[in-house]
């Protein structure tokens, strides 16, 4: 029978008596993964196509997350307005005035607009082609553009705690999963309707809060159906399905480039179709049914992910005793985290590190349009750079300390973004007319040391999570997941003022990215090394065996 809480006086009786009596009738009393390690192995075929099924989920999540590089950017190119002979408009200006008071009139920077009189300029290419065009975003109101992206970031770190609890005490993985994606594709469709910037901006927050469940559920429902074996790989290469949404974008926007709003339209239409997939094809988690008292279902749901496998018949799924046992006497998990001495300092350190690196992952990618280089491919190209981040990053995993390795790709990204400086220019003298994205000759070096950069804080963010999980014990650690998750967030709602700040001086957006970077990374010196340490049940059993292991000649240190 399973493992449940007990009152004060007796429990170990009662526990032992349970176990008698499961002996007596014969049943196998076993675990998830001792079912996952005896019967089933740790990712067959059935569970692999689980996984990727889940995963895919991430494609929405980068799609909603990354959509503004696109619809909020500022357009490249204006010219001055010519006066139609058939249709006199007394407002505009002589079309000479607004040449004469630009450098190079149709091919001036879209800054230089500022000083020219209303109605004597107009954007190449309409003013549907983003929001900045659509509601003159520049000059004064400059800094507005950057609202609605740290809206959404904000309006995920209140989902983070919204969702968490929502797929722990109600509704399970599987159907806060399938509310995410049902919520995304209605916010996302209602923001392409925005009358102003501050509808956008309140659509963005509730966009952001909405997809913030896609990410943690995709995460917990794929690690939660593998075994012990494949639980770190698993949850590293679900990033790809993140990259493969990343680089969809631009072969999404470029046909809808003339029309922010198709752009929206169109990522708010596969987030519906996916759920007719996931209510049908995705099983719920095994481990939160058996925590729930769904024992039977629980094990249906085993031996629907057996492959083929046979199950003993008098199998009885049990909850480990110790981890039960403990989260019964120390109460509540927020509490146990931050009145624990040596986790609050470990959990404050991380997150600290998390606001950092979330700042440098996402605010790289938002300045994409700041270099000098076409923004089509260098979007592509970060989105490419995705790929090696998760292959390198996974493969370090299995034979690199995580604090070294968490160290050197943080302060890499840094040093590589204050390269970028060197080729920062302060005009981006960008081709106008033509719109053929051709740059100054610097463009390759620093477009080769950005993606690099890039990548460096792709590796960072990844190692987090994984750092994460090794270093809190089971009974808080989605908790500490969850403030991860929310300082990583939180770092990224603030790097798209950072981004428009670029838009005037690049080097600035470089230089604060990199002396950033260098900082997180230096904090993880103050955390302890978890490569080859088991993973613990509960703080106390944590602290105890970190304190034997630390004074033991034969372990490594901490």
């Amino acid at each position: 029978m399973p493992v449940r809480c007990m009152e004060k006086g007796g429990e170990v009786e009662e526990v032992a008596a349970a176990a008698a009596a499961a002996v007596a009738e014969g049943k196998l009393e076993l675990s998830v993964d001792d079912v996952m390690d005896r019967y089933m192995g740790s990712l067959g075929l059935s569970q692999l196509l689980h996984v990727l099924l889940v995963s895919f989920a991430w494609v929405f999540d980068a799609q909603s997350t990354l959509v503004t590089i696109f619809s909020d950017a500022q357009p490249s190119a204006w010219r001055c307005k010519t006066l139609d002979h058939h249709h006199t408009n007394a407002s505009i200006s002589s079309p000479s005035w607004c040449t004469d008071n630009t450098s190079n009139g149709r091919n001036a920077q879209p800054n230089h607009v500022c000083g020219l009189a209303a109605g004597t300029w107009e954007w190449v290419g309409g003013n549907t082609t983003s929001t900045i065009a659509e509601w003159n975003l520049i000059c004064h109101r400059k800094f507005f553009a950057a609202i609605p992206t740290s809206l959404f970031f904000i309006g995920t770190i209140f989902g983070c705690a919204f969702y968490g609890r929502l797929a722990d005490a109600w509704l399970g993985r599987k159907k806060t999963l399938l509310v995410a994606c049902i919520l995304t594709s209605t916010t996302t469709f209602m923001t392409s309707l925005s009358p102003n910037v501050w509808i956008y901006a309140l659509l963005r927050f509730a966009n952001g809060f909405a997809r913030s469940g896609s990410g943690i559920c995709c995460l917990v429902l794929s690690t939660e159906a593998v075994g012990r074996k494949w639980r770190g790989q698993v949850g590293q290469y679900g990033f790809f399905f993140f990259t493969a949404g990343f680089l969809s974008l631009p072969f999404i926007t470029y046909p809808t480039r003339a029309h922010w709003r198709y752009l929206y339209r169109i990522i708010s239409i596969p987030p519906l179709i996916y759920t007719i997939f996931l209510v049908t094809l995705v099983s719920e988690s095994p481990r939160w049914l058996l925590v729930q008292g769904k024992n039977k279902e629980a094990l249906d749901v085993l031996r629907k992910l057996a492959n083929g496998k046979k199950l003993p018949d008098n199998i009885e799924l049990i909850i480990p005793s110790s981890a039960t046992a403990i989260t019964c006497e120390e109460g509540d998990k927020n509490k146990s985290l931050w009145t624990t001495k040596w986790a609050a300092k470990r959990i404050v350190t991380i997150m600290t590190c998390a606001f950092g690196v979330g700042f440098v992952y996402y605010g790289i990618q938002l300045n994409a349009q700041n270099l000098n280089f076409n923004f089509y491919v260098t979007v592509i190209i970060n989105a490419l750079m995705d790929v090696p981040a998760v292959l390198i990053g996974g493969v370090l995993l299995g034979f690199t300390n995580r604090r070294l390795l968490l160290l050197m790709s943080t302060i890499s990204a840094g040093v590589t973004c204050l390269l970028c400086i060197i080729f920062s220019t302060t005009s981006k003298d960008k081709a106008k007319v033509g719109g053929d994205g051709s740059k100054s000759t610097s463009s390759w070096p620093q477009l080769t040391v950005e993606a690099i950069g890039f990548m460096s804080a792709s590796i960072a963010f990844n190692v987090l999570y994984v750092y994460c999980v090794e270093l809190f014990p089971t009974n808080v650690r989605n908790f500490a997941v969850s403030l991860l998750q929310q300082s990583l967030m939180l770092g990224a709602s603030l790097s798209p003022l950072l981004v428009v700040v670029g838009r005037l001086s690049p080097s600035i957006s470089f230089a604060v990215f990199g002396a950033l970077s260098i900082m997180s990374g230096t904090l993880s010196t103050w955390l302890p090394e978890t490569r080859n340490a088991p993973l613990y049940e509960t703080l106390k059993q944590q602290e105890e065996e970190e304190k034997h292991r630390r004074f033991s000649p034969a372990s490594p240190p901490l």
